[in-house]
């Protein structure tokens, strides 16, 4: 079977290659493997502005309001687990309704390239889809830098989605 690794943040390019992702599994009869690296150095504020934010639930937002209120530290990593999992929540919520097997990878920490390299390798993926510019990504250049070092490394098919 097909896989195609999908690393999602929450942003607005990685919500679009969950789509593409999704279109290319319908075609080629594939799954969905799904992978969250948790955003260390992110302000409650930062996540508030996610692509995928308006759809946290209340509990969620007014905790993540709060914290941006108090302060514009980065988060603790039991919030950013708490996001996390709601963005591979709903990202698994969209693979099942395209009617496509989705496996939820458990959410990494470390350097994000790294851990979808080794999340390709754990995976077998024969596609990499992914955002060419994740939630903290500048615009100095075209592509992110965990996009250009991911692409650069892996052995399979990447595609990138702006």
């Amino acid at each position: 079977m097909h896989t195609i690794l999908v690393p999602i943040d929450g942003s607005k390019h990685a919500q679009k290659a969950l789509h593409i992702a999704c279109d290319l599994g319908e075609k080629y009869e594939g799954r969905i493997a799904l992978l969250h690296v948790l955003s260390h150095g992110r302000s409650a504020s930062d996540l508030l502005e996610l692509d995928v934010a308006h759809l946290f639930g209340p509990k969620l937002k007014a905790t993540l309001a709060t914290a941006a209120e108090n302060s514009s530290e980065p988060v603790a990593e039991n919030l950013l687990k708490v996001v996390g999992a709601k963005i591979l929540e709903q990202a698994d919520a969209k693979v099942r309704r395209c009617g496509l097997e989705a496996v939820t990878l458990s959410m990494e920490t470390g350097d994000p390239a790294e851990c979808i390299l080794v999340a390709r390798e754990r995976t077998g993926a024969n596609t990499i889809v992914m955002g060419s510019r994740g939630a903290s990504d500048s615009f100095a250049t075209p592509f992110g830098s965990v996009s250009n070092a991911v692409f650069e490394r892996a052995p399979c098919t990447c595609i990138s989605v702006k």
